[in-house]
C-alpha cells in the first residue's frame, strides 16, 4: 500500500522549517481521516468530533464530548480507534473506578513544595532521629497530585458517583484546581486520611451517559450519536471479515508512524502559540442566543474553531506581537528587562469556520437537547409525521408510524420511553385521554420547533475586509506601546498587508479549504451538479470510470448522484474527464455496481 505522504515534496514546502514535515501538508487533516477510515467505516461525524475533542486537550480550553445512543453502535470502538494516534500516557481509558483507584493509578505523591516523594527516599532503620522526624513531617504535609492538563479522559463506563463528584468542578471548568480528602488504608490495615489535589482541565469523552448525573453534565459539551444505519452495520461487518482474512492490512504502518509523530510534535508545539479570531465579535452577532445554554454552546463552538486553526498552525496566518522591554516588565516582573518579548498567535480563518460550522449543523440538535440521535430521528420521522395527520396522538399511533417506515422495529414500551424523553426536553406535552384515563394524549409544542440548521450562508456576510481592518486597528490601540505584524504563516519571514491577508484567507471569492486538483478538462462542481437530472437514480453511477479519495478538500459537498450535501472527500471521474463529488453511500453503491452486485 503506497504512502499517503510525499516526504520529498513536503521538504520543498518548508516542512523542516515548520518543525515537522507533515505540518505544511495542506491535505494533512484529510489524510488523518483517510487513515482512520481504514479501521472505522462511515461514522463521519463521530470520527471528526472525537479527533477534534482529543486535539483540544493541548489547548487552553479542552472540550467535553458525550456519545449517546443504544448499546453496540460503536461508541467505544470509534473512540479507541481515533485515539490510537495520541501519546499513550495522555489517554486514560477509565471504567467505573472509585476515587481511591483513580488516585492510586494516576496520582503522584508530592511534598508541600510540589516535589515528588520517591519510595526509596524513606530513611532506613539506622537513620538518625532527626532524619526520621523530618521524614515524618514530610509525609504529614504530603498530598497526592492528579495532573489532568493535556490528558484525554475516556469514560468507557459511567464513573463511580463519588469519582464523578470529585471531578465535576474540573470537568465543568469551574475550578482549575480542587482539594479533596479521602480515607484510605495503610499497608498495616489502619485507616488514614489522604489529601489529594486534582488540577488541570482535560478533554473528556463519555461513552456511557445513561446515568442521570452524567446527563446533567452534558450541557457542558457536545452530544453526538454514532451512525445507526444498515449501511454502517454492513460496512463494519465487511471490515471485520477483512481483518480476519488479511490481518496484515491493519498493522501499524509508515503512515501511522508519521501521523502519531505529528500529534507528539503538535502537543509540544502548542505550548508556544495561541489562537486569535479576528471575526469572533461579528460571529457572535449572528449566533442565535435563544436560551441560557447558548452561552456555553457559543464558547464551545469558538474553542472548536480554534482547535481547527491550531491543528493547521503552519498553514494559517501569523500575528506577531512584539512587546517592548518596559511593557514586558509591567506585564510580568520576572522577565528580562533588557529583552524584547515576542508573542505568536495563529489566526483563525474562514476555512476553519467553513468546516466547523458545517460540522456543527450536523450535531446542533443533539447538542442543544442532549438527546441521543435515534430519539431526534424518531421525533422528525414519526412524531412530526403523526402530528400532520392529527393534532393529538397516542403511543400506539407513534409506534405504528415508526414501524411502518423503519427497518428497526420497536415495541410500544420503547416508543413510550422515547416519547417521555421528548416531553422532558420540551418537544412534546401530554395529558390524560378524556375517553380513556389509562393512556396519554401527546401533542407537539410548536413554539419549540425552532430552525436549528445554522449553516454557512447565515454568517458568510461577516467576512469583510472592513471588519478585518477594524479588528487590526483596535488591536493596535490596545497595544499602543508595542507592535503587531502579519505574516502569511509561521514559516515565512516576510510581512504581508491586511489586504493580502484578507484575499488569501477570508475573501468569499476564494474557495474554502484547498482547491480541487485542477485539470483542463475539469468543469466546475456547480455546473456538473446542474447537468444531473433531479430524478436521476443510481444508474448515473455507470457514467463514472473511477472513484477515489480526493485529498484536496475534505468537507461538505453536494453529491452528484443523490444530490444531498454531506461531509465527504470522495470524487468520481466521468468518461468525459469531468469530476464530481460523491457521498459515502453513493460511493459504496458504485463499488457494488463494479463488483456485479445489484
Amino acid at each position: 500500500m503506497s504512502s499517503l505522504f510525499d516526504l520529498k515534496e513536503l521538504k520543498t514546502l518548508g516542512g523542516f522549517k515548520a518543525g515537522d514535515l507533515l505540518a505544511v501538508d495542506p491535505k494533512l487533516y484529510s489524510k488523518f481521516l483517510r487513515h482512520l477510515s481504514r479501521t472505522v467505516r462511515r461514522d463521519i461525524t463521530a470520527k471528526n468530533m472525537i479527533l477534534l475533542t482529543a486535539l483540544s486537550a493541548y489547548t487552553p480550553e479542552p472540550i467535553n464530548l458525550f456519545l449517546r445512543g443504544e448499546s453496540s453502535i460503536g461508541k467505544s470502538y470509534n473512540v479507541v480507534q481515533a485515539l490510537k494516534y495520541f501519546p499513550k500516557d495522555d489517554v486514560w481509558l477509565l471504567g467505573g473506578l472509585s476515587p481511591t483507584a483513580l488516585i492510586h493509578q494516576h496520582g503522584i505523591l508530592i511534598d508541600k513544595n510540589g516535589d515528588p516523594i520517591l519510595p526509596y527516599s524513606r530513611p532506613d532503620k539506622d537513620a538518625s532521629p532527626e532524619e526520621k522526624e523530618a521524614w515524618h513531617q514530610k509525609m504529614k504535609d504530603s498530598r497526592y497530585l492528579v495532573e489532568l492538563n493535556g490528558k484525554i479522559l475516556v469514560f468507557l463506563e459511567a464513573p463511580h458517583f463519588e469519582t464523578f463528584n470529585m471531578l465535576r468542578p474540573i470537568l465543568s471548568h469551574d475550578a482549575h484546581q480542587i482539594s479533596y480528602r479521602f480515607t484510605d488504608k495503610t499497608g498495616k490495615g489502619q485507616l488514614q486520611t489522604q489529601h489529594v489535589i486534582v488540577q488541570g482541565w482535560p478533554a473528556t469523552i463519555f461513552c456511557s451517559t445513561q446515568e442521570k448525573y452524567v446527563q446533567d453534565l452534558a450541557t457542558r459539551g457536545f452530544t453526538i450519536t454514532p451512525e445507526m444505519t444498515q449501511r454502517k452495520y454492513s460496512a463494519a461487518n465487511i471490515l471485520t471479515a477483512k481483518k480476519s482474512a488479511y490481518p496484515w492490512m491493519f498493522q501499524h504502518d509508515f503512515d501511522f508512524m508519521l501521523l502519531e509523530g505529528y500529534i507528539h510534535f503538535l502537543k509540544n508545539h502548542l505550548n508556544e502559540i495561541k489562537a486569535v479570531d479576528p471575526y469572533a465579535i461579528k460571529f457572535v452577532q449572528t449566533f442565535p442566543s435563544r436560551s441560557p445554554r447558548s452561552m456555553r454552546d457559543f464558547k464551545h463552538l469558538t474553542n472548536l474553531i480554534k482547535v481547527s486553526a491550531l491543528f493547521h498552525f503552519a498553514q494559517r496566518p501569523l500575528v506577531i506581537r512584539k512587546i517592548k522591554p518596559e511593557t514586558a516588565v509591567k506585564e510580568d516582573p520576572t522577565v528580562n528587562e533588557d529583552k524584547e518579548i515576542e508573542e505568536r498567535y495563529i489566526m483563525v480563518t474562514k476555512q476553519d469556520y467553513d468546516f466547523i460550522l458545517a460540522l456543527w449543523s450536523n450535531i446542533q440538535e443533539t447538542t442543544e437537547t442532549s438527546a441521543p440521535g435515534h430519539i431526534i430521528k424518531f421525533y422528525h420521522e414519526a412524531v412530526e409525521e403523526a402530528a400532520k395527520e392529527k393534532q393529538e396522538f397516542t403511543i400506539e399511533d407513534l409506534t405504528e408510524k415508526w414501524n411502518s417506515t423503519q427497518e428497526d422495529k420497536k415495541s410500544s414500551d420503547a416508543i413510550r420511553r422515547w416519547t417521555s424523553f421528548l416531553c422532558s426536553i420540551g418537544y412534546l406535552t401530554s395529558k390524560p385521554d378524556p375517553t380513556d384515563k389509562r393512556r396519554q394524549l401527546y401533542k407537539t409544542i410548536h413554539n419549540n420547533q425552532k430552525t436549528r440548521n445554522y449553516t454557512n450562508s447565515q454568517f458568510s456576510s461577516i467576512f469583510t475586509l472592513e471588519t478585518l481592518k477594524a479588528w487590526l486597528n483596535e488591536a493596535e490601540k490596545i497595544f499602543a506601546h508595542n507592535s503587531l505584524s502579519l505574516r502569511e504563516n509561521i514559516i515565512s519571514e516576510q510581512e504581508i498587508t491586511v489586504e493580502e491577508l484578507y484575499n488569501r484567507h477570508f475573501s468569499s471569492e476564494t474557495p474554502p479549504h484547498a482547491n480541487i486538483s485542477s485539470s483542463t478538462n475539469e468543469t466546475s462542481l456547480t455546473e456538473n451538479v446542474k447537468k444531473i437530472d433531479e430524478k436521476a437514480d443510481f444508474n448515473y453511477l455507470r457514467n463514472f470510470k473511477a472513484v477515489y479519495w480526493s485529498d484536496g478538500f475534505y468537507g461538505w459537498h453536494p453529491c452528484a448522484t443523490c444530490r444531498q450535501t454531506k461531509l465527504t472527500s470522495w470524487q468520481a471521474e466521468t468518461f468525459q474527464n469531468e469530476k464530481v463529488w460523491l457521498c459515502e453511500d453513493c460511493k459504496e453503491a458504485w463499488e457494488k455496481q463494479q463488483s456485479g452486485e445489484t
